[in-house]
């Protein structure tokens, strides 16, 4: 079995060796036939390859510089020889090739060149040639020796080099992440061990302190009775706080009466009040909102000096939160704080807030009209709103007052609000409004019209039909004027023939159609 891997290794090799002797036979070594006849000349005596002259018809030219047998063995010469006999005025002459005294092609003669330099049997002229130096031959004498040897190597080609840096690259990477998995994954595991250790821990003592003290007694408790339920040393721990947090304000958003005033006084006697107020001053936006969300579950007041710095924060959630919690907790809300916010309010910011003063503004005062003087537009859109769904029809005149210098959008909100809430409003409000360029105001007080409008309202909708307005307003209008006073409705219908009016008319008519 080893002969016969042996003697296929032997086969392969002879393969490889007579590849390369037939690729380097196909070598091209000359361009083209002109660098083929420069290197004659440059080269001169060329081993078996030699010249002579050639009449037209064949016949050869003897002279005394290029004999009849032989021939000449310099191309130079030759040509030489061949312009001395044009110049004699003898017949026109050829140069033959000879290879080994036999008639060769200027092909064949090319390729036999070729072959002796393939195969190095003559030594190529150079300069240094003078010099009777062959620079060639001399290294071909020289043993080969790499200038990096060894290890280093692979250094030498830089495309191998490139290859290998990457794979190392790579590898370092691979390795390192999956390190880095690793420790990632052993921390989380230990922090979910110790958070479920801990909650075991904290869960009898505080049901302990709920059930079988009063909130005096919990009051009165002093801090070396304190730490017999909750050890000093594990107060000290950050995971173990966090966990007695979040048992906390789980049990209070559940507990009601006594149990939250327990929950509340425990809360401060812990020191987690102080806690709170850290993660308030802290720089990260994780950690303010969550400081402000137990303030806001634990209704600690005297943190809200602290909130208030939030309220302007350019962080969404961080804005969001303060907001909220200052709308919970304070008693006397005059909404400064949100009339001076400079980032327009959400939607979703709006129903948040809009949730929260729904539930309080039966039990505190709520200075709504600071909100009519804010420079964001949001903001007084939100307190037009909120005149709206809470139905402070005090605020109206403020509204009447403020409407002639608003904007587009103010002035839609208010006319919505004075609809929604059907008190009759100031005829220039809404006679000033049908006569707008604005489309969507025209619009807007052309339906509201039907509500609020007076006498002078539907005399001003008949002026503005007999202009021929848009199809979706001008249906507006006419169902407002029908609000307003029928008669004059079915008189301006009798008088207008017009195609348009008669088929709104019946559309109107129709009770099928009433909410369409």
């Amino acid at each position: 079995m080893i002969v016969k891997r042996t003697a296929t290794l032997v086969f392969l090799l002879c393969l490889l060796i007579k590849t390369e002797v037939v690729l380097a036979q196909n070598e091209q070594v000359f361009a083209d036939s002109i660098s083929f006849v420069d290197f004659l000349k440059a080269q001169g005596e060329i081993p078996g390859l030699n010249y002579r002259l050639i009449d037209s018809s064949g016949k050869i030219i003897s002279t005394a510089l290029a004999p009849e047998v032989g021939g000449i063995v310099d191309y130079s010469q030759a040509l030489a020889i061949q312009d001395s006999v044009l110049n004699r005025g003898s017949v026109e002459s050829t140069l033959e090739f000879l290879v080994y005294n036999e008639s060769s092609s200027f092909e064949a003669s090319q390729e036999y060149v070729s072959n002796l330099l393939r195969n190095g049997d003559i030594v190529v002229n150079t300069p240094d040639s003078v010099n009777r130096k062959d620079l060639i031959s001399l290294a071909n004498k020289e043993r080969y020796s790499p200038l990096l040897s060894g290890p280093y190597s692979y250094i030498g080609d830089y495309k191998i080099f490139a290859v290998i840096s990457t794979i190392t690259l790579f590898f370092v990477f691979a390795f390192a992440m999956i390190f880095f998995m690793v420790l990632y994954k052993a921390r989380r595991n230990r922090k979910e061990k110790l958070v479920a250790s801990y909650d075991e821990q904290i869960v009898g003592p505080l049901s302990e302190i709920l059930f079988e003290k009063s909130l005096e007694e919990l009051e009165s408790l002093s801090n070396e009775e304190l730490y017999l339920s909750f050890p000093e040393n594990q107060l000290k721990k950050p995971i173990y706080m966090q966990v007695l947090v979040g048992r906390i304000l789980a049990l209070n958003k559940k507990m009601k009466g006594d149990f939250k005033l327990k929950l509340k006084a425990l809360y401060k006697r812990l020191d987690l009040d102080k806690l709170s107020i850290e993660k308030l001053k802290s720089t990260k936006w994780d950690r303010i909102v969550t400081g402000m969300v137990e303030v806001n579950e634990m209704d600690y007041t005297e943190a809200l000096v602290w909130v208030k710095k939030h309220v302007n924060s350019p962080n969404f959630h961080i804005r969001s939160q303060a907001v909220a919690t200052l709308l919970n907790l304070s008693e006397n809300i005059d909404l400064t704080f949100l009339r001076d916010q400079s980032f327009p309010l959400s939607r979703w910011q709006q129903m948040n807030y809009l949730r929260i003063i729904k539930h309080l503004h039966s039990t505190r005062n709520l200075h709504l009209g600071n909100l009519f003087d804010s420079e964001n537009q949001s903001i007084r859109l939100f307190g037009y709103k909120l005149v709206r769904v809470i139905g402070r029809v005090d605020l109206l005149a403020d509204l009447e007052s403020k409407f002639p210098f608003t904007e587009i959008e103010d002035k839609i909100e208010i006319i919505k609000t004075f609809e929604y809430l059907g008190v009759p409003a100031l005829s220039e409000l809404i006679n000033g409004s049908l006569t707008s360029e604005n489309i969507k105001l025209a619009s807007i007080a052309a339906r509201a019209a039907g509500v609020i409008g007076d006498q002078s309202t539907a005399q001003l909708i008949i002026k503005i039909l007999n202009d021929a307005p848009g199809f979706k307003l001008k249906m507006t209008l006419m169902k407002s004027l029908q609000s307003l006073n029928v008669q004059l409705y079915n008189q301006f219908i009798e008088e207008n023939l017009s195609p348009d009016l008669q088929r709104i008319s019946q559309h109107l008519s129709d009770p099928l159609l009433q909410d369409v």
